[in-house]
């Protein structure tokens, strides 16, 4: 996937759906921007935090574990 990542949340679907790359680049850009490699760093472990809370949040408890499965149509 090579655009709109924003969120970990981003990232959980993307692999859910079959992904095996996720590009992460306005965010980091911001990152960069608004503080350096620091500001990148924090922006990195922010995503590396939101995707780990969502995926205990679904029982998951590794990458291979995302799947298809854990998605549902909001209707």
């Amino acid at each position: 996937v090579d655009t709109g990542i924003r969120s970990g949340t981003d990232v959980l679907k993307a692999l859910a759906l079959g992904a095996r790359a996720v590009f992460i680049g306005r965010p980091v850009l911001f990152g960069l921007a608004c503080g350096g490699s620091d500001g990148v760093k924090t922006v990195l472990n922010m995503l590396k935090q939101e995707l780990t809370d969502d995926m205990a949040c679904c029982g998951v408890t590794s990458i291979d574990q995302i799947n298809k499965d854990i998605l549902y149509k909001h209707t």
